[in-house]
């Protein structure tokens, strides 16, 4: 391993963290690296346009690594980078997996692994189905705009005694997936599968997809679906961190979107 290029891209990378200008003797810190080293390291990087020499000394990642990362990431399908996470989310539930989007108030799956079980939830690839009764669909909409929910919900039909169909009650499910970072399907479109999903946020904090299971209500049930919530979502974090998810916007998901007008010590209706 080149030592040169280790120490250059090591520098690299703290810049681009920084939220200013760094010095030579804060990056000589940063870097546990010599300062004249540091100095020949950053003039060699602003030479070849990767970083950008400011005044007083003070240097700051260009957009050349935006401009690179930009070809990778427009080379990037989700399905291509989620299907590893989709097989080992597979294993591990031993239920059917689906990577899902939004489209016009309806899931659309675009990609999914069937059950191992001889039993087992159906859907079809490239099917739709009405995203406020399904895990992922719930999972979507949850992050999107009021209005988007608002129309989604018009006249919304229910399928089931489970089925969350008026738009109050929507929203308080909304609030609850925003904090806990995943939704479940209680058997809300057919009473005898039930589901739970993740939401996948990209670079820009969109939430752009989702990553479920589902299987049949004989063998899942929503005590269980609880207990495998916390795999999901770290499937779906790293999916989304994998498609250009900062950590920040992970972490922070959710929150400037408004809640429902539940009160405070209000109860959260039976499902």
């Amino acid at each position: 391993m080149d030592k040169a290029v280790v120490k250059a891209f090591r520098l690299l990378e703290i810049l681009a963290r920084s939220n200013t200008p760094m010095g030579v003797t804060a990056l000589s810190e940063d870097a546990g690296l010599g300062k004249s080293n540091v100095h020949r390291l950053l003039q060699t990087m602003a030479e070849l346009g990767y970083v950008d020499a400011k005044g007083g000394g003070d240097y700051s990642a260009s957009l050349r690594i935006w401009e690179l990362g930009s070809f990778v990431f427009a080379r990037l399908s989700i399905r291509e980078v989620a299907r590893p996470m989709m097989e080992d989310l597979a294993r591990i539930s031993r239920e059917t997996v689906h990577l899902s989007e939004l489209h016009h108030g309806e899931v659309l799956y675009i990609d999914k692994i069937e059950s191992s079980e001889p039993v087992r939830a159906y859907t079809q690839l490239g099917g739709r189905a009405p995203a406020y009764c399904t895990a992922t669909g719930k999972a979507m909409l949850a992050f999107a705009g009021a209005d988007e929910r608002a129309a989604c919900l018009t006249d919304a039909q229910a399928f089931t005694s489970k089925t969350i169909n008026a738009p109050e009650r929507f929203e308080d499910e909304a609030d609850r997936i925003r904090i806990q970072k995943y939704a479940i399907n209680r058997g809300e479109w057919r009473s005898d599968v039930l589901g739970l999903a993740a939401p996948i946020v990209d670079g820009t904090g969109k939430v752009i997809a989702a990553i479920g299971i589902s299987g049949p209500a004989s063998r899942l049930d929503p005590q269980e679906l609880e207990t495998m919530a916390p795999r999901v979502v770290a499937h779906a974090e790293s999916l989304s961190r994998a498609m250009g998810c900062s950590e920040h916007s992970w972490a922070t998901l959710g929150t400037a979107l408004p809640t429902s007008r539940r009160e405070p010590n209000d109860e959260h209706p039976s499902i």
